[in-house]
């Protein structure tokens, strides 16, 4: 497994953002999310062949980049024609430099992308446990929520998956639209799904009646897991019946707040 080694350039170093064509490039994306997902390069899930012949098909294979140092990857492929979309596949940031803003800068370079091209929406997935994802995908970027997708890739064998059920949420980033939604941070009803001792307790009936529930998920699931797998499991669990019946009933998540709550409405 790939080792993370201390960065020798200045942070002050300005983010370069950039798509990546040469063969070498294609390695260190690819070795890059070996590391992020802690798995050998050899099992990353994206070869330098894959991502090669991505770009020359005239998809998104693009780095962020601190000097010669690439610091973050993301990769997209179109959709059929008519669906005038790209979907994000995967997009990563190297560990040491997570929460620094190059998450953001590539995903606004991939939208650049996108605009100049006609495409209009992009999706990707993400984990619906991981509270910081959640809240830059939907509070921060404004991605609308389609759907749950209960262990959507099956088993996987990767340093962060590995042992639990890959539940994913699809969402959409209208890039198209002259704003992004506007997500206020305000209380949106009783919980049906909340901590507590640290455990999920679940009680769908409390918004049966009501326009408004919030689902609260713990603020670092990827600590539970590394630490107590069963309790990560109890809450994906709870949170697959929680969110995903709900959006199966016709609610909508309209946010994602700061203390760890999906804040759904419930459709009329």
């Amino acid at each position: 497994m790939t080792t993370q080694a201390p960065s020798s350039t200045p942070l002050s170093t300005p983010m370069e953002l950039r798509l990546l064509h040469r063969p070498e490039e294609m390695s260190a994306a690819s070795e890059l999310v070996a590391q992020i997902w802690k798995v050998q390069n050899t099992q990353s899930h994206v070869s330098p062949e894959l991502l090669t012949a991505f770009a020359h098909a005239g998809n998104y294979v693009a780095g962020g980049f601190r000097g010669h140092e690439l610091m973050a990857v993301c990769v997209g492929f179109f959709y059929q024609p008519r669906e005038n979309a790209l979907h994000s596949h995967i997009a990563g940031v190297r560990p040491d430099a997570a929460g620094t803003g190059w998450g953001r800068a590539l995903k606004h370079h991939q939208r650049d992308w996108c605009l100049a091209r006609g495409v209009t929406r992009v999706t990707w997935t993400y984990d619906p446990l991981v509270a910081r994802n959640a809240y830059f995908n939907l509070h921060k970027l404004g991605c609308e929520v389609e759907v749950y997708l209960p262990d959507f890739y099956g088993p996987m064998g990767d340093g962060l998956n590995q042992g639990q059920h890959s539940d994913r949420i699809m969402v959409a980033w209208h890039i198209g639209q002259a704003t992004a939604p506007s997500r206020a941070e305000k209380e949106h009803g009783p919980a049906v799904l909340r901590s507590v001792d640290r455990r999920p307790q679940l009680d769908l009936g409390r918004a049966e009646s009501l326009p408004r529930c919030v689902v609260e998920i713990p603020s670092d699931i990827e600590a539970l897991r590394r630490h107590e797998p069963e309790l990560a499991i109890s809450w994906r669990l709870a949170l697959r019946r929680a969110l995903g019946g709900l959006l199966e009933e016709g609610w909508g998540v309209v946010d994602f707040d700061r203390r760890g709550h999906y804040c759904l409405t419930r459709s009329t």
